[in-house]
């Protein structure tokens, strides 16, 4: 299933060295025959459908909901449906037994935009239409409720989320804003008193993506206009700006490291690997299929890379090959992987440091253990 491959490519300002280097890739039980739509949760596993989740522990089914949401930890599991001019949202654990229901603000017949991001402790956040969201407590009491529309007549797209594991930052954010002939875009953090601060804004750069480090202390915030280098913007947990980096690459996402001293950009085929402190390169490589995830561990000197062709219909990534680079020891290998890879829009893919050289694919149907060898 698995066949090894080494190569040797060439690191943009980093010379390439001899082989010798390897990658060995094993699954994490019990997920070895998960099928593209089979997710690991924190106590089962579950089946994922266009419009049905199947606990598979207890074989309990729900279909028909209008918006599946799953806590970062995967404890929490959240439904929401329409019942009648109001909307319900159920709370379930991992197994599927039900924690709680309760009925939500009115919500506009077949609204594509409904969705639904649970907490960890059980609150959920509710995107009740193209631009307002709604914060839910456990309980069912509203918290805080907030619109990010920008009342442009010439139109919006649909606000998006961007948020820390624990669920205390959170960015909402309009990608593109129609404004004449260009593309605006705004971003708003949600403050320690509930309230929200416009932490950025341009007339004429559109969002690509928003990340927020897993801590919540480190926000990036990704633009592009035509004609132009795309930007990554870094800012601190209060929405201060600390630098601006340029690339002349389609950027795709950002990813932090644990002590946040480092910022992983990638792009269609790159990955680039910068300080936070003061913007500076560390280093970067270039690779002949498209990143879908990458992230640096100092503690390793290791950029880490997940490849392949993905289809965003379907949450398959297939022609799949793990990539690392060591910074240090300016060399690189590459392992491929025969099976294909199923994620989906509910759980956040991620690699985890297990310990020196040794990391875990999760979010995936399959969750991977890499071991570094250089």
């Amino acid at each position: 299933m698995i066949a090894h491959i080494v190569r040797t490519l060439l690191l943009l300002s980093l010379p390439a060295l001899a082989v010798g280097q390897s990658l060995s890739l094993s699954f994490s039980p019990p997920t070895n025959d998960n099928n593209t739509s089979t997710f690991l949760l924190e106590s089962g596993e579950v089946e994922i459908a266009s419009n049905a989740i199947r606990f598979l522990d207890s074989g309990t089914v729900l279909d028909g909901y209008d918006a599946l949401g799953i806590s970062s930890d995967y404890s929490v599991v959240s439904i929401l449906e329409r019942t009648g001019e109001r909307g319900k949202i159920t709370l379930l654990n991992s197994k599927g037994s039900r924690l709680n229901a309760f009925s939500t603000v009115m919500l506009n017949n077949d609204d594509p935009s409904l969705n639904v991001y649970p907490a960890n402790n059980g609150g959920v956040l509710l995107r009740d239409n193209i631009s307002n969201f709604t914060f839910y407590e456990r309980e069912g009491r509203i918290a805080k409720s907030m619109s990010s529309s920008s009342q442009s007549k010439q139109g919006e797209q649909i606000s998006q989320v961007a948020m820390s594991d624990d669920r205390k930052t959170v960015v909402i954010y309009t990608p593109k804003i129609k404004r004449g002939s260009h593309f605006a875009s705004k971003a708003q953090l949600k403050m320690a008193n509930g309230n929200f601060k416009d932490i950025f804004y341009s007339s004429d750069r559109f969002i690509k993506a928003v990340a927020v480090s897993d801590d919540g202390n480190m926000i990036s915030v990704i633009t592009a206009k035509g004609g132009t280098d795309d930007q990554a913007v870094i800012m601190d947990k209060y929405g201060n700006k600390l630098h601006t980096i340029s690339a002349d690459e389609n950027l795709v996402n950002a990813t932090f490291s644990s002590d946040n001293e480092y910022m992983t950009l990638y792009a269609t085929g790159r990955v680039m690997v910068h300080s936070v402190a003061d913007g500076n390169s560390l280093g970067a490589t270039s690779f002949g299929s498209s990143v879908f995830l990458a992230d640096y561990y100092p503690e390793d000197n290791l950029i880490l890379a997940l490849t392949g062709n993905y289809a965003e219909d379907s949450g398959v990534l297939r022609n799949v090959e793990f990539r690392a680079i060591n910074l240090e020891q300016r060399s690189i290998t590459s392992e491929e992987f025969s099976s294909s890879l199923g994620f989906t829009e509910m759980i956040k893919p991620k690699f985890n440091r297990s310990s020196t050289n040794s990391y875990e694919l999760i979010g995936g149907n399959k969750r991977v253990r890499i071991e570094a060898n250089f």
